[in-house]
């Protein structure tokens, strides 16, 4: 771990006065560094090379390294992102990278995009999908196919937006269910899932001086989550009798000359 905290410093200085960013969360509670399981990260700029790094103290070895780089190209604004890391993904030699290419055109309201790693062991694809949306008097409609090369998956997204609603249906071979958003006010907004077996969840988020707070209701728990200044904090329950999993998270962010 001390190692690879002075890797992240090291790649810091090269790139002058980056992001820094700490995260800290519920762990193990073996002791106080588990126990808020801090995350460290940073990112930076260098002559329109993004780049960052990021580790988890609790965890030993290389932190995962990641670097984007954006053009345009015939009206297409094309973002490639490479992110090195050990164990993350499904490396047959356990060290990888993990590659994907963005294009959106907003003249066109059209964005497409693909995934994939390369190892020593060669390049693999993982997932390519494509959005199209028509903006007409009736409303927005939405198109977006996608398809997973592990899972031999495809799916397609359709989506209608309203004035204050929202619905998206999303259909595989296997399966299909609907959403329907609606913002009640300014402050409110409620949402119901189904699919073809019935009720899948149902959600509703305020915004208040207190910050964001969402319930959301399945068929086997119910979850509530509070957001506020970088802080979020959870807790889900099965039943009144089950033991509810606590959960939380503190992002610090600060400049740093390193």
């Amino acid at each position: 771990t001390t190692a690879a905290l002075f890797f992240i410093v090291g790649s810091a200085s090269a790139g002058g006065t980056p992001e820094v960013s700490i995260t800290l969360k519920q762990g193990t509670y073996d002791n106080v560094k588990s126990a808020l399981a801090p995350q460290i990260s940073f990112e930076g700029d260098i002559q329109g090379v993004e780049y960052g790094a990021s580790m988890d103290v609790t965890k030993p070895g290389v932190p995962s390294l990641w670097g984007q780089i954006k053009s345009e190209v015939s009206g297409w604004n094309v973002k490639t992102r490479a992110q090195y890391s050990e164990g993350e993904y499904d490396y047959s030699t356990g060290k990888g990278a993990y590659v994907t290419v963005e294009g959106t055109n907003e003249e066109d309201d059209t964005f497409v995009w693909g995934s994939g790693t390369v190892s020593t062991d060669g390049a693999s694809p993982l997932k390519v999908g494509a959005k199209k949306i028509f903006d007409t008097e009736n409303g927005k409609f939405m198109v977006a196919p996608r398809f997973a090369f592990k899972e031999e998956k495809a799916t397609v997204v359709l989506g209608y937006e309203k004035d204050d609603t929202k619905v998206f249906v999303t259909a595989t071979q296997d399966d299909q269910d609907v959403k329907i958003s609606h913002k009640i006010d300014d402050d409110n907004t409620a949402s119901i899932k189904a699919g073809r077996k019935g009720f899948i969840s149902a959600a509703l988020e305020n915004e208040s001086e207190f910050g964001t707070a969402k319930v959301t209701v399945t068929s086997d728990d119910v979850d509530i989550e509070l957001k506020k200044d970088g802080w979020v904090a959870g807790v889900t329950a099965s039943s009144l009798d089950s033991e509810p999993d606590v959960r939380f998270s503190k992002k610090i962010a600060f400049s740093a000359n390193i």
